[in-house]
């Protein structure tokens, strides 16, 4: 509470005593009884200057002249001392909202500003509001001391100034009312406004999380959503990646499979036409030997039909040996043709074996690949659970952060309303 006007002693009252307008004996004895006393009043300095009391009428002829004269030179108070309390100046009815940090809430400079202005504020509505009451204490005070005054000091002397006293008393008492009055609306404004401001900062506290919130939460859902569609990339990267590498696989299996193939149809048909020539072969030999015999055997005929009684024996031993060359060619052709089966089995076996071989080797590449693809693979879902993990940091660290700003805007709670209840 506050208040601009004080009460003080007046200077001394002039030597003359004014008559008193109900009964006051107005006798010259009495008059020139009183005339050398002093008399000390309670004057109150109003908001406006209040004039002084006028001087009595004089209820006789005889006195109306001395009071007149005593009224006119009667000097004006001049000792009365105004003090004034400072009146605390109203809080800002408008509160700037606190900056927002992208990705990190509240600006800490910014809210630690704002607390230490509150703080400020508060102290000076605080000191404001001490001044006031301590003066409307003095106030009270000095105007008990004045009625105790009154009290101590009743004497026949007050009888002139009863009335005027008693002007001046309830002036002074309801000055002091206006001065508590004045107190209580302005203590009751500053509380006013303080809730206002409270109600204000709190409003505009919430409204700043929910904003930040709703950002951080659009910031996370776009983050993960972009995380899962760079994941979703990688897995169709790495599936392409793995349906290539097995598509190259199996051309490369394919063409090590073709390949066996055309060289195990290309031993076999070397085989069967070395086969064929070697039959061939033997039985050119063969033919050639059963010519050779027929020839023989003509020619021996002729001879011997010539020379019978000499050539019997050697026509025989020439048949004999005719007959083992014919039976070496047959020999000759029976092993040409077994060698001529070996060479195609063996070619046969070699190709089964190549056939072994490049379908092992094609299901060697496929194995490898298949296992590079799902190496492959196994790689992105990694990378995909690598990524999710970097997301739970991410949203682990903004929760922390929220808890944070929550934080210190439950202290920037706990700060208005002890501001509130401070001035309540």
């Amino acid at each position: 509470m506050s208040s601009d006007q004080g009460l003080s002693i007046f200077d001394e009252e002039p030597d003359a005593e004014e008559p008193d307008s109900e009964g006051v004996d107005t006798e010259g004895p009495a008059t020139s009884s009183n005339a050398g006393e002093k008399t000390q009043v309670m004057p109150t300095v109003p908001k406006e200057p209040v004039a002084s009391a006028p001087a009595a009428q004089a209820s006789s002829p005889s006195t109306s002249t001395s009071t007149s004269t005593a009224a006119s030179t009667a000097p004006t108070p001049t000792g009365a001392t105004a003090v004034s309390a400072s009146r605390p100046s109203p809080v800002a009815g408008a509160v700037a909202a606190l900056p927002i940090v992208r990705r990190g809430g509240y600006d800490k400079a910014a809210v630690d500003q704002r607390i230490n202005q509150l703080a400020s504020e508060k102290s000076g509505l605080s000191s404001s509001l001490s001044a006031s009451e301590q003066r409307v204490l003095e106030l009270e005070s000095q105007l008990t001391s004045l009625r105790a005054e009154l009290d101590e000091n009743k004497n026949p002397s007050y009888a002139g100034l009863g009335g005027r006293a008693t002007s001046m008393l309830k002036l002074a008492e309801e000055e002091a009312a206006d001065v508590r009055e004045a107190a209580a609306r302005d203590a009751e404004e500053i509380r006013s406004q303080a809730a206002r401001d409270a109600k204000a900062m709190r409003a505009d506290a919430a409204r700043e999380a929910d904003d930040m919130r709703l950002v951080q939460l659009q910031e996370l859902e776009e983050t993960r959503a972009r995380m899962l569609a760079d994941a979703e990339q990688d897995r169709n990267l790495a599936r392409s990646e793995a349906e290539d590498v097995l598509a190259s696989s199996r051309r490369e299996a394919d063409q090590v499979r073709l390949a066996a193939q055309q060289e195990s149809n290309e031993l076999l048909t070397t085989a069967r036409r070395e086969a064929e020539q070697a039959r061939a072969a033997a039985d050119r030999e063969v033919q050639e030997a059963r010519r050779t015999l027929a020839v023989e055997k003509e020619r021996l005929a002729r001879e011997a039909a010539d020379h019978h009684s000499n050539a019997t024996a050697e026509t025989q031993r020439l048949v004999q040996e005719a007959e083992e060359r014919a039976t070496a060619a047959e020999q000759r052709a029976r092993e040409a043709t077994t060698q001529a089966n070996t060479h195609r089995q063996q070619a046969q076996t070699e190709s089964e074996a190549l056939l072994s071989r490049a379908r092992r080797e094609a299901e060697q590449i496929v194995a490898s690949a298949t296992t590079q693809a799902d190496s492959i693979a196994v790689s992105g879902t990694a990378e995909a659970e690598r990524e999710l993990a970097a997301i739970r940091a991410e949203v682990d660290r903004m929760t922390k952060r929220r808890d944070a700003v929550a934080a210190q805007l439950g202290a920037l709670r706990d700060v208005v309303a002890g501001f509130v209840e401070d001035e309540s």
